[in-house]
């Protein structure tokens, strides 16, 4: 019973990277809480890191480019060609949006990969529904406006009903269904958005932590051996699965970017 109890908590204790923990505490503002966790800092850490990237690669550039700049224009081609090319000169100005929500995610997630002292509270803030439904909303919002600026209320509106050429005595009574279905699958996109990027995040997380808490509570060579090749093995998929979600998330809101800015088409 003792060495049970012992092994959960040498895994608790290992889990414990997945506990938003406040650094700085600030006193609440209604239902509001303003204090600054370690969630909060990842963030920061992972936009600064963001930032002075392109920033320096933006100060530095020339007519023959070093390594960084070399990358910094790949992604941004691949932001401005492959992720948005589709969405054509309406929508040009949203491929940095594109382009920072890309890279943001992309480094958060690399970022949470990085083995970390404890002292520096170490998390992985795509792991947090809260922060992928914030970038979730965003979308959301600039799909939405983008809808109602280009088409009106009424234009916009009426894209969610049924499809031209029905006939009215049909149209009538389907767009009690239509409008609805509509409506739902609008307000699930953002859902879908962020529960994806949350799920496919912590998931491989919680794994490599759970066999990090084995690794330390069965100090063997039987558990310690292959326990440690399977976290190599699952840290580099999770590499990928980094680049895969930012990318997933990117594309997404570029279809439903466009798909509100060419709805009446």
């Amino acid at each position: 019973m003792l060495l049970a109890e012992e092994a959960e908590s040498k895994v608790v204790g290992a889990l414990h990277e997945l506990n938003v923990q406040t650094i700085v505490s600030i006193p609440k503002v209604g239902p509001i809480d303003f204090s600054i966790t370690n969630a909060v800092v990842y963030m920061w850490v992972s936009a600064v890191i963001v930032f002075l990237f392109f920033y320096i690669a933006a100060k530095r550039s020339k007519k023959e480019p070093d390594g960084l700049q070399t990358t910094a224009e790949l992604l941004l081609d691949f932001a401005t060609g492959h992720l948005t090319g589709q969405i054509g000169e309406k929508g040009k100005k949203y491929y940095y949006l594109i382009l920072t929500l890309f890279s943001f995610i992309l480094v958060t997630n690399l970022v949470g990969l990085i083995p970390k002292p404890a002292g520096i509270k170490p998390y992985t803030p795509t792991a947090n529904i809260n922060v992928t439904a914030g970038m979730a909303v965003v979308v959301f919002m600039v799909t939405q406006y983008q809808g109602f600026r280009r088409h009106g209320a009424g234009g916009y509106l009426k894209t969610w009903m049924t499809p031209p050429g029905v006939p009215k005595a049909l149209g009538m009574p389907l767009n009690v269904i239509f409008f609805p279905v509509h409506l739902m699958g609008e307000l699930f996109k953002p859902l879908s958005l962020s529960v994806r990027l949350f799920g496919n995040t912590i998931a491989g997380h919680l794994i490599i932590l759970v066999m990090i808490g084995l690794m330390l509570e069965f100090a063997s060579a039987i558990v310690i051996i292959p326990a440690a090749l399977f976290v190599v093995i699952m840290t580099g998929f999770e590499i990928f699965i980094a680049f895969i979600q930012a990318y997933i998330f990117s594309l997404l809101s570029v279809v439903y970017i466009e798909t509100a800015i060419y709805a009446s088409h």
